[in-house]
């Protein structure tokens, strides 16, 4: 079987499907009113993500379900190379365009059942990051194990995903969500992918407030727009709040874990 070409910059934007892909748009590609550019427009969430990815992340990186680029803004100011793969194709070619400016920024439309594993060191990668993506995969232990095949030894997978399973409701059926997460559920996932458990902590208490209000009292299908604006506004005093004291739950929760090297 020939050789499947290397992950770069240089690469086609193109991968050949795997079996697991499916190239129509997810259900859940977001959460406000099914409109990432909704999403686009919420800078300070944004950033307050990537605050919290930021720490550790360093080097190459891959954005696993990059989308549009709403968190790959940030993460091109902190690595020398970000490469983002996504299944929705059309997402794949607005990320593009909005950074053909940035040379050292690239995705592709492909899942990681679909890409080769590294052959040698240039291939591999110092980081894998994903926001809000393993709660859409029913198997999310393997998706953890397929991140940690692109890393070079010693290199992090680093997730952002939904905390709190007593918030589970219509929103995230609606959204395609299998699962919300605590520390030690997500923890398990990266044990059980190979990885050494590095750190995990929670983000965003009054957040999962509202998330289990709207998902399990009024049983929204989608977060209203005019809703996640207002809070954008408030997340400078809340990642303020967060710095000083660490929240014991919330709605989403980071995990780190590293390939044993």
């Amino acid at each position: 079987m020939a050789s499947q070409p290397a992950l770069s910059l240089n690469h086609p934007d193109t991968l050949s499907p795997g079996p697991a892909f499916d190239a129509a748009t997810p259900v859940g590609t977001d959460v406000i009113d099914d409109s990432l550019a909704t999403i686009s427009e919420l800078y300070e969430y944004n950033h307050w993500i990537y605050s919290l990815l930021r720490p550790h992340v360093a080097g190459r990186v891959m954005e696993v379900g990059c989308g549009t680029g709403n968190i790959t803004r940030f993460l091109s100011m902190s690595a020398t190379e970000v490469v983002g793969i996504d299944p929705v194709e059309q997402f794949v070619q607005s990320f593009n365009q909005r950074f053909s400016h940035a040379s050292h920024v690239k995705a592709m439309h492909a899942d990681l059942q679909s890409l080769p594993r590294p052959t040698h060191d240039a291939e591999t990668f110092d980081t894998v990051v994903s926001s809000n993506v393993l709660e859409h995969i029913e198997d999310d232990r393997e998706m953890v194990a397929l991140m940690a095949d692109q890393l070079r030894p010693g290199g992090k997978v680093v997730a952002f995903v939904p905390a709190g399973p007593a918030a589970l409701g219509r929103l995230d059926r609606e959204l395609g969500h299998y699962r919300r997460y605590t520390k030690r559920s997500l923890k398990n996932v990266f044990q059980d992918a190979g990885l050494e458990w590095v750190s995990g902590r929670y983000s965003n208490t009054i957040g999962l407030l509202g998330w289990w209000f709207n998902s399990v009292v009024l049983r929204r299908r989608l977060v209203p727009a005019k809703q996640a604006v207002s809070f954008n506004r408030i997340v400078p005093l809340l990642s303020a709040l967060e710095r000083v004291v660490t929240p014991p739950f919330g709605q989403s929760v980071i995990g780190v874990g590293r390939k044993p090297s």
